[in-house]
């Protein structure tokens, strides 16, 4: 469970950082060229390394606001990465009748290798689930699980989201660093940039 589940970064601060998935693989060179290859992560885990420039001084001022209230590392929160937060058309299950619940998932890769992971952060107003294509207007979400207004049929196939109506989701995440780097510009003290305010995403 995330910390501080009502710290959702601004979204004119959750720009200019690289972001992406990151494993953990150790790679061994054979004789011969061959390879082994050993996943010590099953599982993803996104960071997030911020270096904004010409920030005014009010936004150096949020976001140093922002990661003392986190303590540093200390405290989880959620952000919203502007590439990978909404959900559209994306299948969750197909029922084989009776279930009241389904956990949203988010799938990667899903004619290829695929890969699932829980989505637990909603943003509010935003969810919209579909069964067989009909919205579901009572149903309801908590931690990313969603209850229906009435049970499932055998082969029903629930969805979340749709062109028209996107969810939105955060990621759980926290600072890496113990020091927030403000970097001043040496003409004017009202502008700066974000040296060191990287975070990554706490897996649940």
């Amino acid at each position: 469970m995330v910390d501080h589940p009502n710290a959702i970064l601004a979204d004119n601060l959750a720009v200019g950082y690289t972001s992406g998935p990151e494993f953990l693989t150790s790679v061994v060179s054979l004789s011969g060229g061959f390879e082994a290859r050993n996943q010590r992560r099953a599982n993803p885990r996104w960071r997030f390394d911020f270096n904004i420039a010409e920030l005014g001084v009010t936004e150096i001022r949020q976001m140093r606001d922002f990661y003392v209230g986190r303590r540093g590392p200390a405290y989880s929160w959620l952000l919203r990465d502007p590439w990978d937060c909404q959900l559209i058309d994306e299948t969750i299950k197909v029922a084989t009748g009776g279930e009241t619940t389904a956990q949203i998932t988010k799938t990667y890769d899903a004619s290829g290798h695929p890969y699932s992971r829980p989505v637990r952060y909603i943003k509010s107003g935003t969810l919209a689930v579909y069964i067989d294509g009909v919205l579901d207007g009572g149903a309801t979400q908590a931690a990313g699980l969603i209850t229906f207004s009435s049970p499932l049929g055998s082969g029903d196939v629930v969805t979340v989201g749709s062109p028209s109506a996107p969810t939105e989701f955060y990621f759980p995440v926290r600072f890496r660093n113990d020091f927030a780097g403000l970097q001043m510009q040496s003409q004017s003290a009202n502008w700066g940039s974000i040296q060191s305010f990287d975070a990554q995403e706490v897996l649940e």
